[in-house]
């Protein structure tokens, strides 16, 4: 396996399109047994998070997720809290 520091020619640079960015914020709810509901804002779709390991990294009032309808990465905040 090469070092980290060889690969670094390999990457396409869109990869690095939205990293250095900010994250899009969206307002999430808490919805019956346990699952966590929320629009994304990059197609306006209504996403549904029912697995529970993701479900438990949103119980904070900001946390972070990658989206199920764009692969983008957003910021989720809970109403409420």
């Amino acid at each position: 396996m090469t070092a980290p520091s060889n690969s670094w020619s390999r990457i396409h640079p869109s990869v690095f399109h939205s990293a250095a960015g900010p994250l899009r914020v969206t307002e999430s709810a808490l919805r019956p047994g346990g699952a966590v509901r929320y629009r994304c804002p990059h197609n306006d779709s209504l996403v549904l998070v029912t697995d529970e390991a993701a479900s438990a990294e949103l119980d904070r009032p900001t946390a972070r997720l990658r989206c199920a309808a764009c692969g983008e990465m957003h910021l989720l905040t809970q109403e409420g809290m």
